[in-house]
């Protein structure tokens, strides 16, 4: 049974119903219906749209992780010279495995809810939902759309990919990705210290600012340590706002405190936590 939308949210759902019909501005307001969603009817959000749950593997987070030639080099079994060809079959054992696997992380579930006027007229809100560990499901507001099909075009816009559809990707992208990976897309960076060591962790401004207001934020990200890799678990604030927690590999915790203590840069500039709180809560 679907929840029913409190009276006090019903004009922001046709406001955005009439920016589709109409070509009225969105409300500045949409917030409002979106938290809501995520909280008071997280149940129609989880269940989403029709039966079948849709995966799709954010192939930009993975092309950042692995697309690499010293990461091709340290994982094929021969000494081949590095090739495109050797590009293109790595990457797609790389998109075949993680599709595979569907850790909930790397391969978020897709979800939409449908919004509806008295007049029959009808819009989408899109998410993707995310498992942050011990965080439990995410969800990722994605944006409003007219119908399901532009929602989930812009799933592919943005490099989220189909486990459907994951055939139909071209050599073409899977070089451009590769090419994508060597590029800056994740200004902002948290940077701790364990072990002696200085670590990062670089986001996209989309999660920087999910992570001031309040959610709960779970990222894997590489490190270096001894000349070996390894991957650090991320986790901003699992249990109360500011929050930092950085597991890594052996179980072991590498920083446990509040962002506040943490070095914070935007495109190398430094930034505070205060600071930036006071943006979301002035």
């Amino acid at each position: 049974m679907t929840t029913k939308l409190p009276t006090s949210l019903l004009p922001i759902s046709d406001q955005v119903i009439d920016h589709f019909y109409k070509k009225t501005p969105l409300p500045i307001n949409i917030e409002d219906l979106v938290n809501w969603y995520e909280t008071e009817a997280w149940d129609d959000l989880v269940s989403g749209w029709g039966n079948d749950e849709l995966i799709v593997l954010n192939l930009n987070h993975l092309a950042w992780l692995k697309f690499s030639d010293s990461e091709l080099i340290a994982n094929q079994e021969c000494d081949e010279p590095v090739t495109d060809k050797l590009r293109i079959k790595y990457a797609r054992q790389l998109i075949a495995e993680t599709l595979e696997n569907s850790d909930g992380y790397d391969c978020p579930t897709v979800h939409a809810v449908e919004l509806k006027k008295n007049d029959g007229n009808t819009a989408i809100l899109g998410w993707t939902m995310e498992i942050h560990g011990q965080g439990g499901a995410v969800a990722v507001f994605q944006g409003a759309f007219s119908d399901i099909e532009h929602f989930y075009q812009n799933l592919r816009n943005c490099d989220f990919l189909f486990s459907s559809e994951q055939d139909q990707l071209t050599d073409e992208k899977i070089l451009e990705s590769w090419e994508k990976s060597k590029e800056s897309t994740q200004p902002i960076i948290i940077s701790v210290e364990w072990g002696n060591e200085l670590h990062g962790c670089p986001m996209s401004e989309k999660t920087w600012k999910r992570i001031l207001q309040g959610k709960a934020v779970r990222r894997i990200e590489p490190y270096w340590y001894e000349g070996k890799k390894y991957k650090g678990e991320w986790l901003f604030n699992s249990k109360r706002l500011g929050q930092l927690i950085v597991n890594y590999d052996d179980g072991g915790v590498g920083f446990e405190g509040e962002l506040s203590e943490a070095i914070i840069t935007n495109d190398g500039e430094n930034i505070s936590w205060n600071s930036e709180l006071k943006k979301i809560y002035p």
